[in-house]
């Protein structure tokens, strides 16, 4: 990994951070499972508070570093959890999508995701931020990857071995949980086949746009401003709760999307690369969308 960047004596950097990120989801999450719907009223006003304190924090210099983080959390926040279903939920798109196929239905609500990738675009004018600081390039693929100690992994190894290991290690867990949460039908297993184009389709386009979202903006953002590992944390806590109504979802998707991105942020500035990181989400994403391909109401 990078050499890490000094750690800064003051804690309020790291208060507002972590406070934007598990304040962009959580309060949500809580609201909704006490019994209280959500609407977009909730998740605006949650992004707004960190709007504020992204315009406070320009006023103080111990945390002008974070402001574009902020504004990216913020704007993220907003898209994914109101400006998106909304677009989906228009009536002259609910018009084109009734009669269109389970695959193209499902890639035209992916496409209004993007919207987000376009919107924290705004966040990189004017702040010197390059493609290769954004791991928009092709990297070291064969970097060597520091010791994972809690997974066995003792001494570095290089990413051409590890990259491979996640693809298989993500597909063999994340299959028996779709198992028991998407219930497919495997009597209509015709339909993989049929739907096996727009399920690559789909998840070419939500692994690009995802990890340009909440990997190559966010890391970007806070180059400098945190330790490489607490920025890889702090990405993977903000993808993690963003799954909880997600797929997977609940409890334990948060915990398999959180790890998941924790993942892919480390292969990123291990590698200085996001070619690791897109591969291993689109594998997985296209178990994913072939599993609901045939799921249970599908």
């Amino acid at each position: 990994m990078n050499p890490a960047t000094p750690a800064s004596s003051n804690s309020l950097p790291r208060l507002i951070a972590w406070t934007a990120v598990i304040g962009s989801t959580l309060p949500e999450i809580i609201w909704q499972e006490s019994g209280h719907q959500v609407g977009c009223w909730f998740t605006t006003i949650e992004s707004l508070v960190i709007v504020a304190a992204a315009l406070l924090a320009i006023w103080i210099p111990s945390l002008r570093a974070l402001v574009r983080f902020l504004v990216a959390v913020a704007l993220l926040n907003l898209v994914w959890g109101c400006i998106s279903p909304a677009l989906v939920a228009l009536p002259a798109v609910r018009a084109v999508t009734d009669n269109a196929s389970w695959g193209a239905r499902l890639f035209l609500a992916r496409t209004f995701t993007v919207s987000g990738a376009i919107l924290v675009s705004f966040t990189l004018i004017g702040s010197g931020i390059t493609r290769r600081d954004l791991f928009l390039c092709w990297g070291n693929p064969a970097a060597p990857a520091q010791p994972i100690p809690f997974l066995g992994l003792r001494k570095s190894v290089p990413w051409t071995w590890l990259g491979p290991a996640f693809v298989l290690v993500f597909a063999v867990v994340l299959s028996p949980y779709l198992y028991l949460t998407v219930h497919p039908n495997f009597s209509f297993s015709e339909r993989i086949v049929r739907t096996f184009p727009w399920s690559i389709a789909v998840a070419t386009l939500n692994a690009a746009s995802e990890e340009f979202q909440f990997r190559s903006v966010l890391l970007a953002h806070l180059r400098g401003v945190f330790r490489p590992a607490e920025t890889i944390l702090l990405t993977a806590v903000f993808f993690g709760l963003g799954h909880y109504y997600g797929q997977p979802s609940g409890p334990l998707g948060v915990l398999m999307a959180g790890f998941a991105g924790w993942i892919w942020a480390r292969s990123m500035i291990e590698t200085r690369g996001g070619v690791w990181a897109f591969l291993i989400h689109l594998i997985q994403d296209i178990v994913i969308f072939t599993f609901l391909a045939v799921g249970a109401g599908m």
